[in-house]
């Protein structure tokens, strides 16, 4: 199997652009030869946090997600401002939407492609601990519920398909691993 891209880029066009997204349209020729078009979605890198009290507590946020019409808990989350280093970006998250500020953080894992069939998003998920509360402050665009669950429980609302958003499931259960957990 070749890993070189077989994919020929020969122009590209922006569409549409906000300060969230930037969608694109490139000219290209497929892997089989043809003409075609290839939309891609560009957008800041993401990340979010798996904020562990020393008692194995995760803090979840609630809020309701426009584009898929559902109420979501998430682990803390956010996009990157420009040139914003992604560990900076989720130490800001994380007190914006809980307050919370941690007195240890590491990366959870590497970089994760988030939905890489029509988006370039890249996203980095990273553990806080030495939890301390201060005073949220969350974006005039939110509207959050913030709860502390034992680890254990979270794990189960992935498992059963309650928590869907994909760092907070991909964050939970590579933390579910660092804990010695089965993530089944």
């Amino acid at each position: 199997m070749s890993i070189r891209n077989p994919w020929q880029r020969r122009g590209s066009k922006l569409i549409y652009s906000n300060p969230w997204i930037t969608v694109r349209e490139d000219d290209v020729i497929t892997p089989g030869g043809t003409p075609g078009i290839y939309g891609v979605i560009e957008t800041r890198i993401a990340t979010g946090v798996v904020a562990l009290t020393d008692d194995n507590h995760i803090y979840l946020v609630g809020q309701y997600r426009y584009p898929v019409d559902e109420y979501s808990w998430e682990i803390p989350e956010g996009g990157s401002e420009v040139d914003e280093d992604p560990m900076e970006t989720a130490k800001r998250e994380l007190r914006e939407e809980t307050g919370l500020e941690a007195e240890r953080w590491e990366q959870l894992g590497g970089e994760i492609h988030l939905s890489n069939c029509f988006s370039a998003e890249r996203g980095f998920i990273y553990v806080a601990r030495g939890l301390r509360q201060g005073k949220a402050e969350p974006d005039h665009t939110e509207e959050l519920q913030v709860k502390k669950v034992p680890f254990a429980e979270c794990l189960a609302m992935v498992d059963r398909g309650e928590i869907k958003d994909s760092l907070t499931v991909i964050g939970v259960l590579r933390m579910a691993r660092v804990l010695g957990l089965d993530p089944r």
